[in-house]
């Protein structure tokens, strides 16, 4: 039944994945001279580049890139019904709430729009014209009056309140995931089989490691374990630890607590501060989105990990594009990047 079921989506991943880009094609626009030989070389073997018009507005470049990423993710979500398929349009949704996290915090910190709209990549209902009257902004509460959702609106109004006591955007950003992953949560729960562990791992995951954020930074800004309590998502997959115990504990004994644990390859005790710790999740998260490929491939687990490692590319092109026409040094967009991050020499 599920081969049957998957057989299109699953054949329509293997053939996008082919036009992923290699570890030798990053080398190749980061160390390209000009934006247009950049762009030239992302046409001629990107799938989601493909259409990119040689330009140097880089504001269409981007409009041309999330389009072409928009509709990849429309064609997968409708080879799968029922359950699955409610799921899988569930879960796509967290890429527009990483765009809403992204421009509170910006709003937050007031930062220009310039700035924003760097951190800040315009997808789903955060796109178009409430994306730009959200960057436009005069504050932060007018940000958050603006969003569509009354739920969530009404979430972070109270948000605000716990931001301005803490002087921190993180009950922010905080309450956007709890509100999305508790959804997400209970709908992969309701899934069977290998769908339903799939649905779990990869949510699961992301979880985790959001909790793990919340943990080292509110560390980083002297919150009390109270306060982070109310910061963590109440779901913990494998992260087999006593966050609130841990909380209270100096910086070096939570990084030696968590090395122990499922992510403990990402963490190490000499890790120097949330920076460093978020980029090694972020690897140890991609990497496991990759291993989904090496097992049964006709499940939702293929095509949910097939749309995490896209979004991470689509960030990275991006990001490339972007600081070659501000003409940021290759060296300092290497920081902004995250496949093959590691094995990049430029």
């Amino acid at each position: 039944m599920s081969a049957s079921k998957y057989a299109y989506g699953v054949a329509r991943i293997r053939a996008k994945r082919a036009f992923m880009l290699k570890a030798e094609d990053y080398e190749a626009v980061l160390r390209a001279p000009t934006l247009h030989q950049a762009v030239a070389h992302i046409q001629s073997v990107s799938d989601i580049g493909r259409k990119l018009p040689q330009t140097t507005d880089v504001y269409e470049l981007e409009k041309t890139l999330l389009t072409s990423f928009v509709e990849l993710l429309e064609s997968i979500s409708k080879t799968v019904g029922g359950d699955a398929g409610n799921f899988l349009k569930s879960y796509f949704s967290r890429f527009e709430h990483e765009t809403l996290k992204s421009i509170l915090k910006g709003k937050y910190l007031g930062l220009l729009e310039e700035e924003v709209s760097l951190a800040a990549i315009p997808l789903g209902t955060y796109s178009g014209s409430l994306y730009s009257s959200m960057l436009s902004a005069r504050s932060v509460e007018q940000a958050v009056d603006l969003i569509p959702n009354l739920e969530l609106k009404a979430l972070l109004r109270e948000a605000l309140k716990q931001a301005e006591d803490l002087k921190s955007p993180i009950p922010l950003e905080s309450a956007v995931d709890r509100w999305l992953y508790d959804s997400l949560w209970r709908q992969a729960k309701r899934l069977g089989g290998e769908d339903g562990r799939w649905a779990r791992h990869l949510t699961g995951l992301d979880v985790d490691i959001k909790n793990i954020m919340v943990l080292i930074r509110g560390k980083e800004l002297n919150l009390q374990p109270s306060a982070l309590e109310k910061l963590w998502i109440p779901i913990s997959y494998r992260l087999n630890v006593d966050l609130k115990g841990l909380a209270s504990q100096p910086l070096a004994g939570i990084l030696q607590a968590l090395s122990a644990t499922y992510y403990g390859e990402a963490i190490s005790p000499l890790a120097k501060g949330a920076v460093e710790v978020e980029k090694s999740l972020n690897m140890l998260w991609l990497r496991e989105n990759e291993k989904a490929f090496l097992h049964y491939p006709f499940t939702l687990g293929s095509l949910l990990a097939f749309a995490n490692v896209k979004y991470v590319e689509l960030k990275d092109i991006r990001a490339m594009l972007i600081s070659k026409a501000l003409s940021i040094p290759a060296s300092t967009t290497l920081q902004l990047i995250t496949r093959f991050s590691e094995r990049l020499s430029t």
